[in-house]
């Protein structure tokens, strides 16, 4: 009887869950005694301590695209005649890339491992591999659109950053 009751729970939370398969994992490892806890982040910058996870991730973000320019103004300040040729310029119209095809993006979803994680829309590989036939040809057109315009469409720059202990 509750064997039965603890199933009937279990369908309830699974059922009403946005992230079924997070749910799901979660009650499998509260069952099998496996179940983890992620410690609380927290991070000083300067004398403030962060601990909102979404400000971590931006900090972080933030630190890792302007470390390349500081340890350029650095390296130009210590050896300027050598460390000139490390300087990058701003020239957006001299990059060329070549439209790329349908049996290109083909291949590169084919060669995709075949695992069991889902991405930021929560569908597996072999969900993707299995119906490519359907958006091969929307999904090559945005690419060869992207690079024609120098633009990438916003909501394709989610993504899910899991931090590992």
């Amino acid at each position: 009887m509750i064997t039965e009751a603890k199933k009937r729970e279990a369908d309830k939370i699974i059922l009403s869950a946005v992230n079924k398969n997070k749910t799901l994992w979660k009650l499998i490892n509260k069952e099998t005694g496996n179940s983890q806890h992620s410690p609380n982040i927290i991070i000083n910058i300067g004398n403030k301590k962060i601990t909102n996870p979404q400000m971590i991730t931006e900090k972080f973000n933030s630190y890792f695209t302007e470390v390349i320019e500081d340890l350029l103004s650095q390296a130009n300040s210590h050896c300027p005649q050598k460390c000139s040729k490390l300087q990058t310029q701003d020239c957006p119209e001299s990059m060329l890339i070549a439209p790329i095809t349908e049996a290109e993006v083909i291949r590169v979803i084919k060669d995709l491992n075949n695992n069991s994680s889902v991405g930021f829309y929560e569908i597996p590989t072999f969900l993707v591999k299995q119906c490519l036939c359907h958006f091969v040809k929307p999904l090559t057109h945005i690419y060869n659109i992207s690079f024609l315009t120098g633009t990438f469409p916003v909501t394709i720059k989610n993504a899910k950053v899991k931090p590992l202990f």
